[in-house]
């Protein structure tokens, strides 16, 4: 049996190359096994783990040449047969006279211990060319077994590395690929959204032509042509405006703002959409002239004409959508926009503000198309450091609320 001392050196020294900073995994790993080759008094020695589950690698060896070298977990080798035990195996020596020195014999004593982490094997220790007589005694074989338990952490620690290595590769040839992606996309999205504003003037041109010489029954179609238009040319501000507002690209330009007139500003482009649903406007603006906002305008009447319209499109036929505002407990202005249609479920209330959403009212089967209205004014509203939110019981109408200081 190997001494309590020789124990506790091997203890000492494997920790304290493993716990050296300036050396990396793979001069731990050689430092580790050089002292083992010393201490067991033989000439060669390798340090082989388990890579991918399916075949052993050299990471450390005193012949430099063959580190790196892999050996099938399925092979017939004394290294797989350890795993596949997770048994020592010791081979003593045989001797082969050489016809040509009689005096001679080839060394053939070899020594592999398994290497556990939790009861797994993860790698093994191998001996070779013993100095002196060529057997390892109990003591040795012994001496080893306790060494190779201690250098667990190790040989662990140069696993993780090697695998986070790999992971990092891994990533950043994803990353490379992602941003290639993402800049294609985004040059994709922009050429479109520019190239769609050109046609889509035109039509709204030509519809303006039109309602000079078109008849009075043939009217309806043009207002609602136009509709679509104003629907359409909105949807592709606010793309522009989303992808903007994203990038921190898009710089406000904040005045004084009565909160009155510009509802009743965004109120009055509106009428088209209003008559073709065949709803009514109450609003409720107190009387506060002296009261001010710091905003974008064209930013808040998008933000309102957003909500205003949205609020057109789940209100009943002949229903009413009531607007106004109102300061608050902390100084700040809220609008809201309250219709009478189907409400909202509670559980879609916080997400209709993302992109592409779509919550259905299950009990009536209505869509929550939101597409990118609410999500434009979201980032709109935190833009201005504010905040906007919908109150509903999802049964009786929804009524959407932002403030602004």
């Amino acid at each position: 049996m190997p001494s309590n001392e020789n124990i506790l050196n091997a203890i000492i020294e494997i920790s304290r190359i493993s716990n050296n900073p300036a050396l990396n995994s793979n001069e731990k790993m050689n430092q580790i096994l050089a002292f083992i080759v010393k201490s067991m008094n033989t000439g060669k020695g390798s340090i082989m783990i388990i890579k991918g589950g399916k075949r052993l690698e050299v990471v450390a060896s005193t012949n430099p040449a063959i580190i790196g070298f892999k050996q099938p977990l399925d092979s017939d080798s004394p290294s797989a047969r350890v795993v596949k035990t997770k048994i020592p195996l010791y081979s003593q020596f045989k001797k082969r006279i050489n016809q040509e020195n009689p005096d001679r014999y080839q060394k053939e004593a070899y020594y592999i211990v398994p290497v556990f982490s939790e009861k797994k094997v993860i790698g093994v220790i191998s001996l070779t060319d013993k100095i002196g007589e060529d057997a390892f005694s109990e003591h040795e074989q012994t001496l080893l077994l306790d060494m190779s338990g201690y250098f667990i952490s190790t040989i662990e620690t140069h696993r993780l590395a090697e695998n986070l290595k790999e992971h990092r590769r891994s990533l950043r040839r994803k990353n490379l690929q992602l941003k290639k992606l993402e800049k294609l996309r985004s040059d994709l999205f922009h050429m479109l959204i520019h190239d769609l504003k050109g046609p889509i003037s035109e039509v709204v041109a030509n519809l303006d032509i039109l309602t000079y010489t078109a008849s009075e029954e043939n009217m309806e179609y043009v207002t609602s042509a136009q509709s679509g238009c104003d629907t359409l040319f909105r949807m592709i501000s606010d793309l522009l405006d989303i992808a903007r507002l994203e990038e921190g690209t898009l710089e406000l330009i904040n005045e004084k703002l009565n909160p009155a007139d510009l509802i009743q500003e965004a109120i009055s482009k509106l009428p088209a959409f209003a008559k073709i649903k065949n709803v009514s406007f109450k609003t409720a603006l107190p009387d506060a002239s002296h009261q001010t906002i710091d905003g974008d305008r064209s930013l808040l009447l998008r933000v309102l004409q957003n909500l205003i319209i949205n609020a057109i499109d789940y209100s009943p036929s002949g229903g009413e959508i009531s607007i106004g505002h109102h300061p608050d407990d902390t100084g700040k202005i809220t609008f809201f926009i309250k219709d009478n249609g189907p409400g909202i479920l509670p559980e879609y209330q916080a997400s209709i503000f993302d992109k592409y959403v779509q919550a259905k009212n299950r009990s009536n089967a209505i869509m929550y198309s939101t597409g990118l209205g609410l999500a434009f004014c979201k980032l709109a509203v935190d833009a201005h450091k504010g905040h906007i939110f919908v109150e509903s019981d999802g049964r009786s109408g929804s009524t959407f609320k932002f403030n602004i200081k």
